[in-house]
């Protein structure tokens, strides 16, 4: 499955698209870090957690594999 997926810069936000409508965003706000779905929903975290995310999808991937 080829991966269409890419990052564009918006102001201060991140968006993770594929070129479609209704893309993801990450942003710093108030300190933490923002992750808002297609959908308007939204969690905040702290930096060290957010870059646990990579991890945490490759280790839930690998198991369904196995």
């Amino acid at each position: 499955m080829k991966n269409n997926y890419y990052l564009r810069p918006e102001g201060n936000k991140i968006f993770m698209c594929c070129g479609k409508a209704k893309c993801p965003s990450v942003s710093v706000e108030e300190g933490m870090i923002k992750i808002e779905d297609d959908f308007g929903g939204f969690v905040k975290m702290k930096k060290e957690e957010a870059e646990l995310i990579k991890s945490a999808v490759e280790n839930l991937t690998d198991n369904e594999k196995g």
